[in-house]
């Protein structure tokens, strides 16, 4: 039996008695009588509701079930507060399972009055103790009203993308206006700067077994600097692309990691396709079962991964760079492209650094004896092609840059000027913490 399901929308607010819907597609239709049960899961997996029972008839081709009565009933007798669950939906008799994201929140608002309304494209829910993420569709009629969510509006008109911060209260707390492109600055922040290396020591590209286990011993000697001489290039290989720059600040235990993005065509799983947040396998599983069997509005992608650590991630924050109508001369135009071009120079010297120090500590090992030529060939092999890749793109992310400011300054004679600004989009602990607050740089 060929079979899918699919909640029609991924979040439930306590009161709701019909939505959301689950969903479950036969093809071919049933050919007998099925049982189906469904429980809720709370983000590690654990059962915090009874499980339900329906019956599914013979001949079937498009089951459908209101959960919200359920979900209510559950609510008042177990008492779980919001956050992000799991629907897991079972077909007893062919042991099909799918597990489906949930919002559950306690607490609701109606949705906000926003401008150009008819250019929303959806709503965006982040749980900031998961650091899961989820787009509701357009037609929400509520959304979350809760501490533990952040919610964003984006529009998308013409070639132009536009980002807007919604409060749980339901007041707008940023807007971007409508443009092309952003520069994104992801802070993670660590515990201690022991967590902050293990993190980017599990995440270094191409390491042999005798340079990790030296990377080890340094970190565990407590010879910090020296681990983050090693390791910076192997870490950063991975960012190949759209990254402008990252920062290592061994005194504040945080990585800020500056990409260049298109918020005319914003997707947050490409913002950060760098990772995920977000432990435990039921996580992972959830997210790889609803990307392939979901329907509308029921996608949602993790955000940042290396936080299922030792200490791991204790929070992170976001920033972006983007630019606001303005009656300033020509000159304010091309600030955005400035301040591209200025982190690309930044990073073009500490990448310099960043080989040069590698490479003479690998040398260091080699002649003492801690790892051998081999080791020493591969990872050389290694930071040179990393040197070269990511001047290159470095490189083009400002041709891309000068590119569209010349394309905004035509377009501003028609639309008025452009001068550069930053959104300051949170900083948070205890999670992947997207908050509210605005300001310039």
């Amino acid at each position: 039996m060929s079979a899918v399901a699919y909640l029609t929308r991924n979040m439930w607010a306590k009161g709701e008695l019909t939505e959301p819907k689950l969903i479950i597609i036969f093809n071919p239709p049933t050919t007998a009588q099925y049982t189906v049960t469904y429980s809720l899961l709370d983000s590690n997996g654990f059962p915090v509701t009874d499980q339900g029972t329906s019956i599914i008839p013979k001949g079937t081709s498009k089951f459908v079930k209101e959960l919200g009565d359920y979900l209510n009933a559950q609510q008042t007798a177990k008492n779980f507060g919001s956050g992000t669950y799991f629907i897991i939906v079972k077909i007893t008799e062919t042991n099909e399972i799918w597990a489906l994201p949930l919002i559950v929140t306690i607490g609701y608002i109606s949705i906000p009055q926003l401008p150009d309304m008819d250019y929303l494209q959806y709503y965006t829910v982040i749980d900031i103790v998961t650091g899961t993420y989820f787009n509701l569709p357009k037609t929400m009629p509520i959304l979350p009203s809760d501490p533990r969510f952040r919610i964003y509006a984006y529009f998308h008109r013409g070639k132009k993308g536009r980002l807007i911060g919604i409060s749980e209260v339901g007041t707008v707390t940023f807007d971007t206006g409508y443009h092309q492109l952003a520069i994104i600055t992801v802070t993670l922040k660590f515990s201690s700067v022991h967590d902050m290396l293990y993190h980017i020591l599990s995440h270094s590209y191409g390491l042999t077994d005798n340079v990790a286990l030296r990377v080890l011993e340094t970190i565990n000697m407590g010879e910090v600097y020296e681990a983050l001489k090693l390791l910076r290039p192997f870490y950063m290989f991975t960012f190949i692309g759209r990254t402008v720059g990252i920062e290592f600040d061994t005194s504040k235990y945080e990585i800020r990691i500056k990409s260049q993005v298109y918020l005319g065509q914003w997707d947050w799983s490409k913002v950060f396709s760098w990772g995920a947040i977000g432990c435990g396998v039921a996580v992972a599983t959830a997210t790889i079962a609803t990307a392939l069997t979901a329907g509308v509005g029921a996608i949602s992608f993790p955000l940042i991964a290396g936080a299922c650590i030792a200490g791991g991630i204790a929070g992170a924050g976001l920033a972006v760079a983007t630019s606001t109508s303005s009656d300033q001369p020509k000159e304010k135009i091309i600030e955005y492209h400035r301040i591209v071009e200025r982190i690309i120079t930044d990073t073009k010297t500490n990448n310099e650094q960043y080989h040069r120090e590698a490479t003479n500590l690998l040398s260091q090992w080699l002649q003492q004896g801690k790892i051998t030529q081999e080791d020493y060939d591969k990872m050389k092999k290694i930071l040179d092609d990393w040197k070269t890749q990511i001047d290159t793109s470095l490189d083009d992310i400002l041709v891309v840059s000068r590119d569209s400011i010349n394309a905004s300054y035509e377009e501003g004679k028609k639309e008025g000027r452009e001068e550069a600004k930053w959104w300051i989009m949170g900083a948070g602990v205890g999670g992947f913490a997207l908050g509210a607050l605005l300001g310039r740089r």
